[in-house]
């Protein structure tokens, strides 16, 4: 996709793993025991990176070749990791062994249409070893359309040479334009590069339907990746569920 191939050189700089990521991510090792992990839609690759480090056997695929192509140097160094080019619908065929622990972050799930949302969590369910995790995040799309949230806060990064604008415009309830802005500093002037992609709300609610008729169970919705409570006003939806 133009739009990731556009951003993939500044990728890292306008989303690093944060502290309560990395937390999180210790936590389903130490306490949750994964052993196995996966990555649907991991970009390029730094939130397998932790668990690449630690030892474990990861495999993370992602639908832009730019991307990928930064995730497999990135992780080149662990032979434990694999990272392939993939859509979720590709998921299954994919993942041919079980997983302790399966990972779909960056607000990436709403990147298709609902349809596909609820394929590509019943074939989620299926990946996992019994009893195996969910780990999810989205934006909090019932606050966006609530508050009909025209534009994200803007993202500046390395000391503001890079400028990260996304604006939303609503198709209804269900379809959104998503229109983003990259403004990088240069030595011959900025390069300002604009890209557009749709991206199909999921809402709380409905989600929570989808995870349970995908077969999970435990399904907890958190604010943020500290896990503060999840509430109307959660900026974030980050969910963890467990196969049933």
């Amino acid at each position: 996709m133009a739009f990731y191939s556009d951003i993939s050189l500044v990728y890292d700089d306008l989303f690093p793993v944060s502290p309560e990521q990395r937390a999180l991510f210790d936590t389903l090792m130490d306490d949750g025991g994964a052993r196995t992990v996966v990555d649907c839609g991991c970009g390029t690759g730094s939130q397998l990176q932790p668990f690449a480090v630690a030892g474990l056997s990861c495999f993370g695929f992602d639908p832009d070749p730019s991307l990928v192509a930064i995730a497999r140097r990135k992780l080149a160094a662990y032979p434990k990791t694999r990272i392939e080019t993939g859509s979720f619908s590709d998921l299954a065929r994919l993942v041919t062994s079980p997983s302790d622990l399966l990972m779909c972050l960056g607000n990436s799930l709403v990147h298709v249409p609902q349809d596909e949302e609820s394929r590509f969590l019943a074939d989620a369910s299926g990946a996992l070893s019994r009893s195996g995790t969910l780990l999810l995040q989205i934006l909090n799309y019932e606050r966006l359309l609530r508050e009909r949230v025209t534009e994200l806060p803007m993202i500046r990064a390395s000391e503001g040479s890079i400028e990260f604008r996304r604006k939303y415009e609503w198709e209804g309830d269900r379809r959104v334009v998503f229109r983003t802005s990259l403004r990088l500093a240069g030595p011959d002037g900025p390069q300002i590069v604009r890209n557009e992609i749709p991206l199909y709300p999921v809402y709380p609610d409905d989600l929570w339907e989808m995870l349970a008729n995908a077969g999970f169970g435990d399904i907890r919705f958190y604010g943020d990746f500290a896990r503060s409570e999840f509430n109307p006003g959660s900026e974030a939806l980050v969910c963890l569920a467990r196969k049933a």
